[in-house]
């Protein structure tokens, strides 16, 4: 079994906890569009990643974080998300393949107003989040 493999111009589920709203820990949970990825050849298992956010507030948003991975599974991947050189934050994320589950479960409102019933293309979860946040697939 070999564990998730992040690759470039691909649609993956994210999940940050804490997210943004809530007390505690309740989570933030998008569809991120995966534009790069470097590996940084520290020994410490941290990796550049560059991604469209798709659900941010205030729209699709490009972000560029450093991970430090913690877990690699089959389907998922946990990391902490790095700030500074050796400044790990108090936040962590799950990287995982999409699915129309996900979408349907982690985030309703996308799923109420754009079903994937809306969309010409929806035959697969790439081509309906293709079609909803980049009109086209995007270069």
């Amino acid at each position: 079994m070999e564990p998730l493999k992040l690759i470039e111009n691909r649609w993956y589920a994210w999940q940050m906890i804490p997210g943004y709203f809530g007390e505690r820990s309740v989570p933030y949970c998008s569809p991120i569009y995966v534009t790069r990825l470097m590996p940084l050849k520290s020994g410490k298992g941290t990796m550049e990643i560059h991604f469209a956010n798709a659900l941010y507030a205030q729209g699709v948003q490009d972000f560029h974080l450093t991970l430090k991975i913690l877990k690699r599974a089959k389907d998922y991947l946990v990391a902490d998300l790095v700030y500074a050189p050796d400044e790990v934050s108090d936040r962590c994320a799950v990287i995982s393949h999409i699915e129309f589950e996900w979408v349907k479960r982690f985030c309703p409102d996308l799923w109420f107003h754009r079903p994937p019933s809306s969309c010409s293309h929806a035959s697969s979860i790439s081509h309906y989040l293709d079609e909803v946040f980049f009109r086209e697939t995007p270069e």
